[in-house]
Formats: C-alpha cells, sequence, structure tokens
C-alpha cells in the first residue's frame, strides 16, 4: 500500500516552512485552550460568544511569547545563513528539537486543564517549590494520567495531529541558488525574523512598553476567573521564574495615619478572663464549606445535609463563622496562615524571597508559656516542606509517616489513613506531660481519593470521590474526638477545626469569589460558652492564632496581620488574592482590588451570586473598603521588605 498516496508532502520555500510550523504550535495552544474552557465552563459565567472571541484573540498574545521562548533553538537553527541547512540530516534534528520542546509545553497546558479545578489559576514555577519534598511523584503523576485519562487521550490525539502536520511539508533546495545572493537574503531574513521574535517576547517593540506579565491578561477579561482562559501554562511557567518581589507601598502620608486604620500589632487585654488550655488544632484536606450542611439551610428547602454529619453536630457545641475564608489556594498556604498568621499573598510565603523574615508563630508564643508543641503529617516525612515550615516556626517535634511505622495503613499515595493517624495522634498527645499545642493536617481527601477497602460500601460518592473522602474524615474526626475524650487532657482543650483549602466546589452556589475561599473556622471548648454560628463577624485562618493567643492569656505584645475573632475590631476584615487580585470581606461586601484600583464590590450577603457590581454606586462603602485594603498592603509588602513581621 503507498501511504504517501494518503499522506502527501509537499516542499517550500524554508522560510515559508519556518511560518507554518510555528503556525502548527498556534493551533494546537488554541486547541488546548478551547478544551480548557469547555473542561472548566462552570467556572466561567455567562461569556457569550463575542466576548469570548476576544478572550481567545487576546491569548493569542501570550501564546506567541511562549511559543516564541519555547521554540527559540529550532527558531535560531532554521534561520542561520548556511546552505547545509536545507540537508536532510540538519532537517531531522530540526524536527526532533520541535516535538520535544512543544510536546513539553504541551504537556504543562494539558495537565493545567483538571489541575485548574483544585487551584482556580495557571501552575506557575511555585508548582516545582511545592512538590520538591515529595518522595513520590512519579506514582502520583502515573495516578493523574489514569484518574483523567480522557485529557491524556487528547494530549496523544495533539501530539499525533502536530507530528502529522509537521511532516506535510518539507524544506526544499535553497533560494536563492548563487551564493553571492543567498547570504545576503539570509542575513536579512534573519535579522527581521529575530527582531519579530523580540517583539514577540516583549509584547511589542515600544519603548515605554514592559515586556508582558501575567498581569496583562486582565485588559481581556472582565471577571479574575477568565484570566486563566487568557493565559497559556508555558507562559505562567517562564514568567514566574523571576520571583515575587514586593515594591514599597505608600499608600498614606505617615505612620500616625497607616496605623488608625490597620495595625496588626496586638497587645493583652488584662480585664478577660484567661483560659490557659490545651491546643489542638485539626487543619482538614479540601474541607470547602459547602460541605457541612448547617451554614446552609436555604439551600434546598432546608433538605441539604452536605458530608460531613459529625462536624454538623459539633457546631451546636462550638463557635463558628457564617463568613469564614482561607488565605489561600494551596496546601502550602495554610501552615503560615494557622500558625504564624501570615497570609498568601501574590505567592505562598513559604516560596517568597521573604521566607527567612523573623515570624511570629504560635508554637514560640505558647513556648513562652511552658507549652509543649507538636506537628503530626501522615505523609512522608518533609512531605509538602510541612517538616521544614514547622522547624522554622518553633515547632518542638514532628510525627509523620516515618515515626508512624506502620506501612499498612499507607494509602499508597499521599500518606496515612486519617483514621488510624488521628488515633495515633491522640495516643501519642496523651503521652505528653506538659500543657501542649498539637497540629494536624489530613490527607485522605486529597486525590486521588483512596479510602481503605473496608469503607468501600460505606461511603459512596454522589457526584464526586471528594464527598466519600470528606466523609471519611468527618468519621476519622468523631472517632478521634470519641477517643479524646475519654483522655484526661480532653476537657481542658480547646480545639480549632479548619481546612487548608477550597478544592471542587460542587454547587453553583459556591463557584464565585465568597465560594473559591469559602472554609470552615471552628473553635470547641467542651463544656464552655463558645457556641453558635456567628453571622457578622468576618473570620479567617490568619485570625486562629490571635484567638487562640488572647483566649488563653497571652502575657506579652505580639504581632499578627489577623485579629481576634473573640473580640473583633470594628473594622474587622477577610484577605485573600488570586491572580494578583486581593479580595477583602468586611462589613458584608466583598472588594477587589488590584495594582491599578479597585475592580469589583459586591454585597455579598444580599447578592451571594455576586452577580450586582456595586462598583461607584456605593461611594462610601467603597471608600472605607479601599482605604482597609491599602492599610493592609502596605502593611504587610513594607513589613515584608523591612523584615519587620515580628515584635523582636
Amino acid at each position: 500500500m503507498n501511504f504517501r498516496r494518503f499522506f502527501p508532502r509537499f516542499q517550500a520555500e524554508q522560510y515559508l516552512v519556518l511560518l507554518y510550523r510555528i503556525f502548527i504550535v498556534y493551533l494546537l495552544y488554541s486547541l488546548s485552550r478551547l478544551i480548557f474552557y469547555l473542561y472548566n465552563i462552570d467556572h466561567f459565567n455567562n461569556i457569550g460568544f463575542d466576548r469570548l472571541m476576544i478572550i481567545f484573540g487576546g491569548g493569542l498574545k501570550f501564546d506567541t511569547t511562549a511559543i516564541i521562548y519555547t521554540n527559540l533553538l529550532f527558531i535560531v537553527m532554521s534561520i542561520l545563513p548556511i546552505p547545509w541547512r536545507h540537508n536532510q540530516g540538519y532537517q531531522k534534528v530540526l524536527k526532533y528539537i520541535f516535538f520535544i520542546t512543544n510536546g513539553i509545553g504541551l504537556v504543562a497546558n494539558f495537565a493545567d486543564i483538571p489541575y485548574f479545578n483544585f487551584v482556580l489559576e495557571r501552575t506557575t514555577i511555585k508548582v516545582f517549590a511545592q512538590f520538591q519534598h515529595e518522595t513520590n511523584m512519579v506514582l502520583l503523576f502515573m495516578r493523574f494520567i489514569v484518574d483523567y485519562w480522557p485529557i491524556t487521550v487528547l494530549y496523544i490525539f495533539s501530539m499525533f495531529l502536530m507530528v502529522y502536520l509537521y511532516n506535510r511539508l518539507d524544506v526544499g533546495k535553497a533560494f536563492p541558488k548563487k551564493w553571492y545572493f543567498y547570504y545576503p537574503y539570509s542575513i536579512v531574513v534573519a535579522c527581521i525574523v529575530i527582531l519579530l521574535s523580540i517583539a514577540g517576547i516583549r509584547g511589542d517593540l515600544k519603548h515605554s512598553t514592559r515586556p508582558i506579565t501575567m498581569s496583562n491578561a486582565g485588559q481581556y477579561v472582565k471577571s479574575p476567573a477568565e484570566l486563566a482562559i487568557v493565559l497559556n501554562t508555558p507562559f505562567c511557567l517562564i514568567r514566574s521564574t523571576e520571583g515575587v518581589a514586593y515594591s514599597r507601598q505608600n499608600y498614606f502620608a505617615d505612620e500616625a495615619s497607616l496605623e488608625k486604620v490597620y495595625l496588626p500589632v496586638h497587645y493583652p487585654d488584662t480585664t478577660r478572663p484567661k483560659h490557659p488550655v490545651n491546643v489542638v488544632i485539626i487543619i482538614v484536606e479540601s474541607l470547602n464549606k459547602e460541605f457541612i450542611g448547617s451554614y446552609y439551610p436555604e439551600i434546598d428547602n432546608g433538605q441539604y445535609k452536605g458530608y460531613a454529619p459529625f462536624l454538623d453536630s459539633l457546631l451546636k457545641h462550638a463557635r463558628s463563622y457564617q463568613y469564614s475564608f482561607a488565605n489561600g489556594r494551596k496546601s502550602i498556604d495554610a501552615l503560615p496562615s494557622v500558625l504564624a498568621s501570615i497570609p498568601a499573598i501574590e505567592s505562598p510565603f513559604v516560596l517568597s524571597p521573604y521566607y527567612s523574615n523573623t515570624m511570629t508563630t504560635l508554637p514560640n508564643m505558647l513556648k513562652k508559656m511552658g507549652y509543649k508543641s507538636a506537628l503530626f503529617h501522615g505523609a512522608p516525612n518533609g512531605s509538602m516542606g510541612f517538616l521544614a515550615f514547622g522547624q522554622l516556626a518553633g515547632v518542638d517535634e514532628y510525627y509523620g509517616m516515618t515515626e508512624y511505622n506502620n506501612d499498612k495503613d499507607f494509602d499508597g499515595t499521599w500518606g496515612i489513613y486519617d483514621e488510624e493517624f488521628l488515633q495515633y495522634m491522640a495516643n501519642t498527645i496523651d503521652t505528653f506531660s506538659k500543657p501542649f499545642l498539637a497540629t494536624v493536617f489530613t490527607v485522605s481527601s486529597h486525590h486521588p481519593f483512596k479510602l481503605p477497602a473496608r469503607y468501600d460500601k460505606r461511603f459512596v460518592s454522589k457526584d464526586f470521590p471528594l464527598q466519600r473522602c470528606i466523609e471519611y474524615t468527618d468519621y476519622s474526626i468523631k472517632r478521634f474526638m470519641e477517643t479524646a475524650s475519654k483522655m484526661k487532657w480532653f476537657n481542658n482543650t480547646l480545639f480549632v477545626i479548619t481546612a487548608d483549602h477550597v478544592s471542587l466546589n460542587q454547587r453553583p452556589e459556591f463557584k464565585n469569589d465568597i465560594g473559591y475561599f469559602a472554609v470552615p473556622i471552628i473553635f470547641y471548648h467542651p463544656g464552655s460558652s463558645l457556641n453558635g454560628i456567628d453571622k457578622k463577624t468576618i473570620a479567617q485562618q490568619i485570625d486562629i492564632l490571635p484567638t487562640v493567643a488572647n483566649y488563653i492569656g497571652y502575657p506579652e505584645p505580639y504581632f499578627s496581620f489577623g485579629q481576634d475573632l473573640f473580640n473583633p475590631p470594628a473594622n474587622k476584615f477577610a484577605v485573600n488574592n488570586l491572580d494578583d487580585i486581593f479580595r477583602f470581606y468586611q462589613d458584608g461586601y466583598l472588594f477587589m482590588f488590584n495594582a491599578k484600583g479597585p475592580f469589583h464590590l459586591y454585597n455579598m450577603i444580599e447578592d451571594p451570586l455576586l452577580t450586582k457590581d456595586l462598583l461607584g454606586k456605593e461611594p462610601k462603602i467603597q471608600e472605607k473598603l479601599e482605604l482597609t485594603a491599602k492599610a493592609f498592603i502596605q502593611q504587610y509588602k513594607n513589613r515584608m521588605l523591612d523584615n519587620k513581621i515580628s515584635l523582636k
């Protein structure tokens, strides 16, 4: 059979072939963008065809930068003014350079299609630091490929398409043929290609224009979520290699004016009763607030129950908050937020240039009061960098998979099953002779969502696997509490329960800038007066440190970006950041703010779906929130620059 009959090949001039092959990459990037959009369409509301074309058109600008960067070697080798670049052997080398470099670029784009659901932003260079401590990356990668096999199939198809299209057009003989024409012609064209490449990398050649960054995608969108459609992953990986360095902010004329609005320094209140109790902090992987039904009696006419029945029952005896938020979207954002009151701003604190700053941490504070501190994480020791952070935070003892020392309870991917590990934690802290601060980070409600075989029929997902894992972890916490309740330290302990971040929102009510960060924050002290759902106070993870410190009666002034939830100030707020857009929650409003100024304003109580943008329509409210936003940003960035996030 003559296959060339069905797959004909053509020849053309070298530079036309180069344009054609670069066009192939554009085509495949656009294809991956379309699949990205369709796969994650629930996150992008009310995008009409006209605006979608604008977004896709804007994406071509970022594709250009990524394509030129990744194909620099291929382009340079294609335009070298040497006659033998037309030879078959030279062209074969070019072919494999093209396939390898663009194959890697497409891997990044296609991997982000399902991963976006978890983090709600394009992957940046931070991901390599995030997973640098993992010892099971090959296994995780293989599980990812298998679990998201339709995306794997689409990637393989794109590679076949690349090979097929590439091989349809070959380089013909050198043009012009005479050497005294060939060299000047080749040099002139090479200069033009180089100039165009520089323009493509920068965004244009204007002297006044800085090279485009991820934030430039904002000009093509109307909501922050849409930035991910405009961008591509190779571009984000390349541009994020420079790291996040803050610039000094001076919104306020003097320190007195700034501190009048917001001062992250706390002083002990000697008039309040002290509760020198033990502290147990439980950080649950991916515990979306939507999974706890008691917060949302209005859903499904009061029939919505969620997937955490034990935590639901605990709310009757604990203090929690109707509006409570995570300060980041990744697991590595959680520990600095909870234990050091440092939110993730523009990048995770542990991956920022300011990671070595002297910080205020709950373990170090309580150590001054005679407390012992311990960090429990059932993953392989060092996973997610938690061991390293624990050490910097002053944690006395770390308990991981090594200390657990029983691989039969290993889930095969992330760590020890929650039920077993929480029982291990209860029995371990029962041996502590001092008052203690014990923090645990659960693992079982993480992809690949594997449970012990004995629970395969007991916990069954209705819509997606995370639901059954949350039910299992909720049951594991119940079992932990049952075990702890029989121990002498139980009644003298403040339990704090929260999540690391939100993941895989199910219901449309939570697929917005409230739901993307909504996590429970629960304080439970057996036999105390802490109870009820606070429907007014805005809560966030960084508030846990000052709330605990003031509750137990920490006797010294201290630094914290958070605020005391049990005695909140009049200007109580919460903050988080995604795609360089700050979100401030205050007085029942959500205010969004970036480097260019106000972005959106919503009344999140009256308009929980965030359908009515009030920007410019509530000037007094907007002015107050913008003032708070600027005060926080100035305090945060300038103190990071000056290494003043503690009272030395």
